[in-house]
Protein backbone atom coordinates (compact mmCIF):
# COMPACT_ATOMS: atom_id res chain seq x y z
CA UNK A 1 0.00 0.00 0.00
CA UNK A 2 2.84 2.37 0.92
CA UNK A 3 4.54 1.72 -2.40
CA UNK A 4 1.30 2.35 -4.28
CA UNK A 5 0.77 5.67 -2.45
CA UNK A 6 4.32 6.75 -3.35
CA UNK A 7 3.74 5.83 -6.96
CA UNK A 8 0.43 7.75 -7.12
CA UNK A 9 2.09 10.78 -5.54
CA UNK A 10 4.90 10.62 -8.09
CA UNK A 11 2.47 10.35 -10.99
CA UNK A 12 0.37 13.25 -9.63
CA UNK A 13 3.42 15.50 -9.20
CA UNK A 14 4.73 14.75 -12.67
CA UNK A 15 1.26 15.28 -14.22
CA UNK A 16 1.02 18.73 -12.61
CA UNK A 17 4.49 19.55 -13.92
CA UNK A 18 3.48 18.49 -17.42
CA UNK A 19 0.29 20.60 -17.26
CA UNK A 20 2.11 23.69 -16.00
CA UNK A 21 4.82 23.22 -18.61
CA UNK A 22 2.23 22.80 -21.37
CA UNK A 23 0.32 25.91 -20.24
CA UNK A 24 3.51 27.97 -20.23
CA UNK A 25 4.37 26.69 -23.70
CA UNK A 26 0.85 27.62 -24.86
CA UNK A 27 1.37 31.23 -23.72
CA UNK A 28 4.74 31.33 -25.43
CA UNK A 29 3.11 30.44 -28.77
CA UNK A 30 1.92 34.05 -28.98
CA UNK A 31 4.31 36.63 -30.39
CA UNK A 32 3.26 39.39 -28.00
CA UNK A 33 1.93 39.74 -24.49
CA UNK A 34 1.16 42.59 -22.09
CA UNK A 35 0.72 42.26 -18.35
CA UNK A 36 -2.46 43.77 -16.95
CA UNK A 37 -2.35 46.09 -13.99
CA UNK A 38 -3.02 44.43 -10.64
CA UNK A 39 -6.67 43.39 -10.19
CA UNK A 40 -7.58 43.93 -6.53
CA UNK A 41 -11.09 42.50 -6.67
CA UNK A 42 -12.80 39.83 -8.75
CA UNK A 43 -15.31 41.56 -11.01
CA UNK A 44 -16.21 42.37 -14.60
CA UNK A 45 -13.82 44.84 -16.24
CA UNK A 46 -13.36 46.46 -19.64
CA UNK A 47 -10.04 46.30 -21.45
CA UNK A 48 -9.56 48.75 -24.33
CA UNK A 49 -7.38 47.44 -27.16
CA UNK A 50 -4.96 49.99 -28.55
CA UNK A 51 -4.58 50.37 -32.35
CA UNK A 52 -1.11 48.84 -32.01
CA UNK A 53 -2.48 45.68 -30.34
CA UNK A 54 -5.12 45.38 -33.07
CA UNK A 55 -2.48 45.94 -35.75
CA UNK A 56 -0.31 43.08 -34.48
CA UNK A 57 -3.25 40.67 -34.19
CA UNK A 58 -5.05 38.79 -36.94
CA UNK A 59 -7.45 40.86 -39.06
CA UNK A 60 -10.47 39.35 -37.27
CA UNK A 61 -8.74 39.50 -33.83
CA UNK A 62 -9.37 35.76 -33.38
CA UNK A 63 -5.93 35.27 -31.80
CA UNK A 64 -6.50 37.51 -28.77
CA UNK A 65 -6.54 35.73 -25.40
CA UNK A 66 -6.46 36.60 -21.71
CA UNK A 67 -4.54 34.29 -19.35
CA UNK A 68 -4.10 34.20 -15.58
CA UNK A 69 -0.64 32.69 -15.06
CA UNK A 70 -0.11 31.16 -11.61
CA UNK A 71 2.81 29.11 -10.29
CA UNK A 72 1.26 25.69 -10.96
CA UNK A 73 -1.66 26.59 -13.16
CA UNK A 74 -2.58 28.77 -16.15
CA UNK A 75 -6.24 29.51 -16.89
CA UNK A 76 -7.79 31.09 -19.95
CA UNK A 77 -10.25 33.87 -19.09
CA UNK A 78 -13.35 34.18 -21.33
CA UNK A 79 -14.21 37.60 -22.75
CA UNK A 80 -16.71 39.41 -24.93
CA UNK A 81 -15.48 41.65 -27.73
CA UNK A 82 -17.32 44.94 -28.30
CA UNK A 83 -16.76 47.19 -31.30
CA UNK A 84 -17.56 50.78 -30.36
CA UNK A 85 -18.19 52.50 -33.69
CA UNK A 86 -21.25 54.55 -34.61
CA UNK A 87 -24.52 52.71 -35.13
CA UNK A 88 -28.18 53.45 -35.68
CA UNK A 89 -30.58 52.70 -32.86
CA UNK A 90 -34.11 51.88 -34.04
CA UNK A 91 -36.88 52.83 -31.61
CA UNK A 92 -40.42 51.68 -32.32
CA UNK A 93 -43.04 54.37 -31.62
CA UNK A 94 -46.62 53.29 -30.72
CA UNK A 95 -49.56 55.02 -32.46
CA UNK A 96 -53.21 54.60 -33.44
CA UNK A 97 -54.26 54.02 -37.06
CA UNK A 98 -57.34 56.29 -37.34
CA UNK A 99 -58.06 56.77 -41.03
CA UNK A 100 -58.01 54.68 -44.18
CA UNK A 101 -59.96 56.80 -46.68
CA UNK A 102 -60.18 56.74 -50.46
CA UNK A 103 -61.08 59.29 -53.15
CA UNK A 104 -61.77 57.45 -56.39
CA UNK A 105 -59.35 58.21 -59.27
CA UNK A 106 -57.39 60.51 -56.98
CA UNK A 107 -55.80 59.28 -53.85
CA UNK A 108 -56.11 57.26 -50.67
CA UNK A 109 -54.90 58.05 -47.16
CA UNK A 110 -53.54 56.27 -44.13
CA UNK A 111 -53.31 58.44 -41.01
CA UNK A 112 -51.24 57.74 -37.88
CA UNK A 113 -52.22 59.41 -34.60
CA UNK A 114 -49.69 59.62 -31.74
CA UNK A 115 -50.62 60.24 -28.10
CA UNK A 116 -48.39 63.34 -28.09
CA UNK A 117 -46.24 65.36 -30.44
CA UNK A 118 -43.78 62.75 -31.68
CA UNK A 119 -40.58 62.79 -33.73
CA UNK A 120 -40.25 59.96 -36.29
CA UNK A 121 -38.23 59.47 -39.49
CA UNK A 122 -39.35 56.10 -40.82
CA UNK A 123 -42.63 54.26 -41.50
CA UNK A 124 -42.79 50.62 -42.58
CA UNK A 125 -45.94 49.32 -44.27
CA UNK A 126 -47.45 45.86 -44.57
CA UNK A 127 -49.34 45.68 -47.85
CA UNK A 128 -51.51 42.66 -48.69
CA UNK A 129 -51.43 43.19 -52.49
CA UNK A 130 -49.08 40.97 -54.47
CA UNK A 131 -48.10 43.48 -57.19
CA UNK A 132 -48.04 47.29 -57.03
CA UNK A 133 -45.94 50.33 -57.84
CA UNK A 134 -47.12 53.36 -55.89
CA UNK A 135 -46.02 56.98 -55.60
CA UNK A 136 -46.80 58.73 -52.33
CA UNK A 137 -46.09 61.69 -50.11
CA UNK A 138 -45.83 62.01 -46.34
CA UNK A 139 -47.52 64.90 -44.47
CA UNK A 140 -47.66 66.06 -40.85
CA UNK A 141 -50.23 67.89 -38.71
CA UNK A 142 -50.80 68.81 -35.08
CA UNK A 143 -54.63 69.14 -35.31
CA UNK A 144 -55.62 66.72 -38.11
CA UNK A 145 -56.82 69.76 -40.11
CA UNK A 146 -53.88 71.78 -41.36
CA UNK A 147 -51.34 69.58 -43.10
CA UNK A 148 -47.69 70.25 -43.96
CA UNK A 149 -45.70 68.44 -46.62
CA UNK A 150 -42.75 66.48 -45.21
CA UNK A 151 -41.50 64.64 -48.30
CA UNK A 152 -42.89 64.07 -51.81
CA UNK A 153 -42.22 61.71 -54.73
CA UNK A 154 -41.66 58.66 -52.57
CA UNK A 155 -42.21 55.18 -53.96
CA UNK A 156 -43.10 51.71 -52.70
CA UNK A 157 -43.16 48.63 -54.90
CA UNK A 158 -43.75 44.88 -54.96
CA UNK A 159 -43.69 42.35 -57.76
CA UNK A 160 -44.15 38.61 -57.46
CA UNK A 161 -43.95 35.98 -60.16
CA UNK A 162 -42.65 32.46 -60.64
CA UNK A 163 -39.05 33.67 -60.77
CA UNK A 164 -38.85 36.73 -58.54
CA UNK A 165 -40.27 38.12 -55.31
CA UNK A 166 -39.23 41.69 -54.49
CA UNK A 167 -40.77 44.13 -52.04
CA UNK A 168 -39.84 47.58 -50.75
CA UNK A 169 -42.41 49.25 -48.49
CA UNK A 170 -40.28 51.43 -46.20
CA UNK A 171 -40.73 55.22 -46.14
CA UNK A 172 -37.69 57.22 -45.03
CA UNK A 173 -37.70 60.98 -44.41
CA UNK A 174 -36.00 63.62 -42.30
CA UNK A 175 -36.76 63.69 -38.58
CA UNK A 176 -40.20 65.32 -38.25
CA UNK A 177 -42.24 66.09 -35.14
CA UNK A 178 -46.06 66.09 -35.31
CA UNK A 179 -49.06 64.58 -33.54
CA UNK A 180 -50.47 63.21 -36.83
CA UNK A 181 -48.67 61.74 -39.83
CA UNK A 182 -50.52 61.06 -43.07
CA UNK A 183 -49.48 58.94 -46.05
CA UNK A 184 -51.12 60.09 -49.28
CA UNK A 185 -51.03 57.49 -52.08
CA UNK A 186 -51.35 58.56 -55.72
CA UNK A 187 -54.15 56.36 -57.15
CA UNK A 188 -54.49 58.16 -60.47
CA UNK A 189 -54.21 55.43 -63.08
CA UNK A 190 -53.59 52.59 -60.61
CA UNK A 191 -55.83 50.69 -58.18
CA UNK A 192 -55.88 51.42 -54.47
CA UNK A 193 -53.61 49.23 -52.36
CA UNK A 194 -54.59 47.63 -49.05
CA UNK A 195 -52.37 48.57 -46.10
CA UNK A 196 -52.87 45.90 -43.45
CA UNK A 197 -50.46 47.36 -40.87
CA UNK A 198 -48.01 50.20 -40.32
CA UNK A 199 -45.06 50.68 -37.98
CA UNK A 200 -43.41 53.97 -37.01
CA UNK A 201 -39.77 54.40 -35.96
CA UNK A 202 -37.31 57.00 -34.86
CA UNK A 203 -33.83 55.98 -35.97
CA UNK A 204 -31.17 57.70 -33.90
CA UNK A 205 -27.50 57.80 -34.75
CA UNK A 206 -25.44 56.73 -31.73
CA UNK A 207 -22.03 58.35 -32.06
CA UNK A 208 -19.18 55.86 -31.79
CA UNK A 209 -15.65 56.02 -30.42
CA UNK A 210 -12.60 56.08 -32.66
CA UNK A 211 -8.83 56.39 -32.35
CA UNK A 212 -6.88 58.93 -34.37
CA UNK A 213 -4.19 56.88 -36.16
CA UNK A 214 -0.59 58.00 -36.42
CA UNK A 215 0.56 58.81 -39.97
CA UNK A 216 4.27 58.64 -40.69
CA UNK A 217 4.02 60.66 -43.88
CA UNK A 218 2.14 61.34 -47.11
CA UNK A 219 3.40 62.00 -50.62
CA UNK A 220 1.44 63.25 -53.64
CA UNK A 221 2.59 62.70 -57.22
CA UNK A 222 0.96 63.58 -60.56
CA UNK A 223 0.54 61.19 -63.47
CA UNK A 224 0.10 63.47 -66.49
CA UNK A 225 -0.33 60.58 -68.89
CA UNK A 226 -3.18 58.97 -66.90
CA UNK A 227 -4.45 62.40 -65.74
CA UNK A 228 -4.54 61.30 -62.12
CA UNK A 229 -3.08 62.36 -58.77
CA UNK A 230 -1.71 59.68 -56.43
CA UNK A 231 -1.29 60.18 -52.69
CA UNK A 232 0.55 57.52 -50.66
CA UNK A 233 -0.12 57.48 -46.90
CA UNK A 234 2.31 55.55 -44.67
CA UNK A 235 1.44 54.12 -41.23
CA UNK A 236 3.86 52.72 -38.63
CA UNK A 237 1.77 49.52 -38.33
CA UNK A 238 -0.80 47.56 -40.35
CA UNK A 239 -3.74 49.37 -38.82
CA UNK A 240 -7.39 48.38 -39.10
CA UNK A 241 -8.56 51.60 -40.81
CA UNK A 242 -12.25 52.41 -40.38
CA UNK A 243 -12.41 55.72 -42.25
CA UNK A 244 -10.34 58.67 -43.44
CA UNK A 245 -11.06 62.38 -43.80
CA UNK A 246 -9.44 64.44 -46.53
CA UNK A 247 -9.38 68.18 -47.17
CA UNK A 248 -8.11 70.50 -49.88
CA UNK A 249 -7.53 74.21 -49.39
CA UNK A 250 -8.01 74.84 -53.12
CA UNK A 251 -9.89 78.09 -53.82
CA UNK A 252 -11.36 76.67 -57.01
CA UNK A 253 -14.50 74.56 -57.07
CA UNK A 254 -13.93 70.93 -58.05
CA UNK A 255 -15.77 67.59 -58.27
CA UNK A 256 -13.55 64.52 -58.67
CA UNK A 257 -13.96 60.75 -58.57
CA UNK A 258 -11.49 59.08 -56.23
CA UNK A 259 -10.38 55.51 -55.51
CA UNK A 260 -8.97 54.25 -52.21
CA UNK A 261 -6.54 51.31 -52.16
CA UNK A 262 -4.86 49.32 -49.39
CA UNK A 263 -1.53 47.51 -49.57
CA UNK A 264 -0.91 43.83 -48.88
CA UNK A 265 2.86 44.36 -49.09
CA UNK A 266 5.36 44.05 -51.91
CA UNK A 267 5.69 41.30 -54.47
CA UNK A 268 8.83 40.36 -56.41
CA UNK A 269 8.78 40.76 -60.19
CA UNK A 270 11.35 40.72 -62.97
CA UNK A 271 11.51 44.50 -62.71
CA UNK A 272 11.98 44.49 -58.95
CA UNK A 273 9.64 44.71 -55.94
CA UNK A 274 6.29 46.41 -56.51
CA UNK A 275 3.50 47.32 -54.09
CA UNK A 276 0.44 45.05 -54.27
CA UNK A 277 -2.72 47.18 -53.98
CA UNK A 278 -6.35 46.15 -53.49
CA UNK A 279 -9.47 48.28 -53.86
CA UNK A 280 -11.08 49.50 -50.62
CA UNK A 281 -13.66 52.04 -51.78
CA UNK A 282 -14.64 54.52 -54.47
CA UNK A 283 -16.18 57.90 -53.80
CA UNK A 284 -16.50 61.51 -54.93
CA UNK A 285 -14.40 64.39 -53.58
CA UNK A 286 -15.69 67.94 -53.99
CA UNK A 287 -14.80 71.44 -52.83
CA UNK A 288 -16.36 71.30 -49.37
CA UNK A 289 -14.93 71.83 -45.89
CA UNK A 290 -13.76 68.21 -45.54
CA UNK A 291 -14.76 64.78 -46.77
CA UNK A 292 -15.16 61.44 -45.00
CA UNK A 293 -14.59 58.13 -46.78
CA UNK A 294 -15.27 54.71 -45.30
CA UNK A 295 -12.39 52.20 -45.40
CA UNK A 296 -14.48 49.29 -44.06
CA UNK A 297 -12.01 48.29 -41.31
CA UNK A 298 -9.38 47.40 -43.90
CA UNK A 299 -6.03 46.26 -42.51
CA UNK A 300 -3.13 47.96 -44.23
CA UNK A 301 0.20 49.67 -43.60
CA UNK A 302 -0.26 51.96 -46.59
CA UNK A 303 -3.14 53.73 -48.28
CA UNK A 304 -3.23 54.99 -51.84
CA UNK A 305 -5.69 57.74 -52.73
CA UNK A 306 -6.16 58.12 -56.48
CA UNK A 307 -7.87 61.30 -57.75
CA UNK A 308 -9.25 61.20 -61.30
CA UNK A 309 -8.55 64.67 -62.74
CA UNK A 310 -9.53 64.15 -66.41
CA UNK A 311 -8.62 67.45 -68.13
CA UNK A 312 -8.71 69.53 -64.96
CA UNK A 313 -5.87 70.93 -62.89
CA UNK A 314 -4.73 68.53 -60.13
CA UNK A 315 -6.19 69.01 -56.66
CA UNK A 316 -3.69 69.15 -53.80
CA UNK A 317 -4.69 67.23 -50.66
CA UNK A 318 -3.63 69.42 -47.74
CA UNK A 319 -4.97 67.33 -44.84
CA UNK A 320 -5.44 63.58 -44.38
CA UNK A 321 -6.56 61.92 -41.15
CA UNK A 322 -7.17 58.23 -40.52
CA UNK A 323 -9.29 56.67 -37.78
CA UNK A 324 -9.75 53.21 -36.26
CA UNK A 325 -12.89 51.97 -34.53
CA UNK A 326 -12.27 51.40 -30.84
CA UNK A 327 -12.57 47.82 -29.60
CA UNK A 328 -12.84 46.67 -26.00
CA UNK A 329 -12.92 43.34 -24.20
CA UNK A 330 -15.28 42.63 -21.30
CA UNK A 331 -14.16 39.89 -18.91
CA UNK A 332 -14.73 38.65 -15.38
CA UNK A 333 -11.21 38.98 -14.02
CA UNK A 334 -10.03 37.22 -10.84
CA UNK A 335 -8.04 38.94 -8.13
CA UNK A 336 -4.53 38.56 -9.49
CA UNK A 337 -1.23 40.25 -10.29
CA UNK A 338 -0.33 37.95 -13.16
CA UNK A 339 -3.01 38.36 -15.84
CA UNK A 340 -1.74 38.71 -19.40
CA UNK A 341 -3.20 39.84 -22.70
CA UNK A 342 -1.67 37.75 -25.51
CA UNK A 343 -1.88 38.20 -29.29
CA UNK A 344 -0.03 37.51 -32.50
CA UNK A 345 -0.64 33.90 -33.53
CA UNK A 346 -1.43 33.34 -37.20
CA UNK A 347 -2.87 29.81 -36.96
CA UNK A 348 -5.24 30.54 -34.07
CA UNK A 349 -9.02 30.11 -34.31
CA UNK A 350 -11.61 32.37 -32.70
CA UNK A 351 -12.48 31.27 -29.14
CA UNK A 352 -15.97 30.03 -28.29
CA UNK A 353 -16.95 31.03 -24.75
CA UNK A 354 -20.16 30.34 -22.81
CA UNK A 355 -20.09 33.98 -21.72
CA UNK A 356 -21.81 34.99 -24.97
CA UNK A 357 -25.04 33.40 -23.61
CA UNK A 358 -24.95 35.32 -20.32
CA UNK A 359 -24.45 38.92 -21.47
CA UNK A 360 -27.53 40.01 -19.49
CA UNK A 361 -25.73 39.21 -16.24
CA UNK A 362 -22.92 41.67 -16.95
CA UNK A 363 -23.38 45.01 -15.07
CA UNK A 364 -23.97 48.15 -17.13
CA UNK A 365 -21.32 50.16 -15.32
CA UNK A 366 -17.87 48.57 -15.46
CA UNK A 367 -14.46 49.59 -14.20
CA UNK A 368 -11.60 49.52 -16.69
CA UNK A 369 -8.19 47.91 -16.38
CA UNK A 370 -5.07 48.87 -18.31
CA UNK A 371 -1.99 46.95 -19.37
CA UNK A 372 1.73 47.60 -19.50
CA UNK A 373 4.39 47.66 -22.18
CA UNK A 374 4.47 45.08 -24.92
CA UNK A 375 6.64 42.03 -24.28
CA UNK A 376 7.95 40.41 -27.46
CA UNK A 377 8.71 36.69 -27.63
CA UNK A 378 12.49 36.27 -27.94
CA UNK A 379 13.63 33.57 -30.34
CA UNK A 380 17.18 32.22 -30.45
CA UNK A 381 19.29 32.87 -33.54
CA UNK A 382 21.77 30.06 -32.89
CA UNK A 383 21.96 26.88 -34.99
CA UNK A 384 19.79 25.10 -32.42
CA UNK A 385 16.91 27.53 -32.92
CA UNK A 386 14.83 25.23 -35.21
CA UNK A 387 14.76 22.53 -32.50
CA UNK A 388 13.68 24.99 -29.81
CA UNK A 389 11.04 26.59 -32.02
CA UNK A 390 9.62 23.26 -33.21
CA UNK A 391 6.33 22.06 -31.74
CA UNK A 392 7.75 18.53 -31.59
CA UNK A 393 10.00 19.36 -28.61
CA UNK A 394 7.02 19.60 -26.23
CA UNK A 395 5.87 16.09 -27.09
CA UNK A 396 9.42 14.78 -26.76
CA UNK A 397 9.59 16.16 -23.20
CA UNK A 398 6.19 14.64 -22.40
CA UNK A 399 7.35 11.29 -23.78
CA UNK A 400 10.50 11.33 -21.64
CA UNK A 401 8.46 12.13 -18.54
CA UNK A 402 6.04 9.28 -19.28
CA UNK A 403 8.96 6.86 -19.74
CA UNK A 404 10.36 7.94 -16.36
CA UNK A 405 6.95 7.40 -14.75
CA UNK A 406 6.64 3.97 -16.37
CA UNK A 407 10.15 2.94 -15.38
CA UNK A 408 9.64 4.11 -11.77
CA UNK A 409 6.29 2.33 -11.56
CA UNK A 410 7.80 -0.88 -12.94
CA UNK A 411 10.64 -0.84 -10.38
CA UNK A 412 8.20 -0.17 -7.52
CA UNK A 413 5.95 -3.04 -8.52
CA UNK A 414 8.97 -5.36 -8.92
CA UNK A 415 10.23 -4.41 -5.47
CA UNK A 416 6.75 -4.91 -3.97
CA UNK A 417 6.51 -8.41 -5.52
CA UNK A 418 10.00 -9.35 -4.14
CA UNK A 419 8.96 -8.26 -0.65
CA UNK A 420 5.74 -10.34 -0.88
CA UNK A 421 7.82 -13.44 -1.75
Amino acid sequence: MTTTRHMNKLISTLSISIFAFSSFAQIENYSFKRQLNKVDKENYYTLLLSPEVVAKSKSDLSDIRIYDILENDTSEIPYLMNWMGSNTKEMSIPFELINDSYNEKCCSYVTLKFPKKQAINQIKLNVSDSNFDKSLKIEGSNDNKEWYSIKEHLRIVRFRNALEDYSYTTINFNNSEYTYFRIKFDDDGSPKINVSAAFAFENKLVEGKYNDLKILGKKQTENKKEKTSEIIVDFPYSYLVNYITIKSNSKSDFYRNINIYGSTGTIKTGKGDIENWYMINTSVFSSVESYTISCNNSKTKKLKIEIINYDNEPVLLDEIYAFAEQCQLVANLPKSESIYLTYGKENDNAPNYDLIHFKDKIPNELASVNYGEEQVKITSITKQAPLIKSKVWLWVVKGVVLIVIGYSAFNMLKKEQSEDK
